[in-house]
């Protein structure tokens, strides 16, 4: 495998996340839901960037503690975007419910991280 791949897929997912967070939507709901088809969205693409970044801080950087390093930096671009989204861009809003969907794929990926790494030892690829 060519060297860094982890890290450009890591930052791809970085930057799909950055753009779907800053871009305009109109959403007209008759009623607003707690939980909202869109929180899904959240959870999913917080758990895949958190596994690829993982991948990336043990394959390409070798880090002590990926999966610390993995939280932090997830969690951190979640409340970044979402501070960001209430202070900056008019056409979005701070939403609460979008920080727990962040981090409910940032959970997942904690009790996934284990498994990831036991298949991430036994790949011959690598």
């Amino acid at each position: 495998m060519p060297k860094f791949t982890l890290s450009f897929f890591s930052g791809i997912c970085c930057i799909t996340i950055v753009i779907l967070s800053t871009i305009p939507i109109k959403i007209a709901l008759e009623e607003p839901l707690i939980f909202e088809v869109d929180k899904l969205g959240h959870s999913f693409a917080y758990f895949c960037f958190s596994i690829s970044l993982f991948l990336a801080f043990i394959v390409d950087w070798k880090l002590k503690s990926p999966k610390k390093w993995t939280i932090l930096v997830s969690f951190g671009l979640g409340l970044l975007l979402e501070f960001t989204q209430g202070a900056l861009l008019s056409y979005r809003s701070f939403e609460l419910y979008d920080i727990l969907a962040n981090t409910i794929g940032i959970v997942l990926f904690i009790f996934l991280s284990k498994t990831i790494k036991k298949l991430l030892s036994n790949a011959v690829f690598l």
